[in-house]
């Protein structure tokens, strides 16, 4: 839950240029895409998917932890035992991932890719718009800080 509440805190807190900022109204239902060949507006419509299934799993998590606490409130000791517990598997899958990212951000960023768009619409020239609009360095930033913020640093 920590790992989508960060993705989707890093996503409002970022600054984005315009083009950037279009695309991610787009994807949130508020506008519409300008200038983008048919296959990157395909991709971006399937990026649009994953992230309405990344919303659906964070309000289940939040809802799964909140009625968790809500039935063991006056258990302290078994309360405190879970927040531990899941602290601890919480640093230790991302700090693996973020080691992981880390050392080889394109093999990361190729396996996300084949996980969640395995149709292979992911491709795109170098001097494609939607490479222009999102530059490898956007991903690593937006990475880094969605890792950074969930690890509380």
């Amino acid at each position: 839950m920590l790992l989508l509440l960060s993705y989707k805190a890093v996503l409002v807190l970022n600054s984005m240029t315009a083009d950037q900022q279009s695309v991610f109204n787009f994807l949130d239902g508020k506008g519409e895409l300008q200038g983008f060949t048919d296959s990157e507006v395909s991709h971006l419509q399937d990026v649009k998917k994953v992230m309405n299934y990344a919303d659906d799993v964070f309000y289940l998590l939040l809802l799964f932890v909140t009625l968790t606490f809500t039935y063991y409130k006056k258990d302290r000791k078994f309360m405190l035992k879970l927040l531990r517990y899941g602290g601890i598997s919480t640093v230790s899958v991302m700090f693996f991932i973020f080691i992981f990212v880390l050392f080889s951000f394109n093999s990361s960023f190729t396996i996300f890719h084949q996980i969640f768009f395995p149709q292979g619409n992911w491709l795109f020239p170098i001097d494609s718009k939607i490479i222009m609009t999102f530059p490898l360095e956007f991903f690593i930033s937006i990475s880094r800080n969605i890792f950074l913020l969930c690890l509380g640093l």
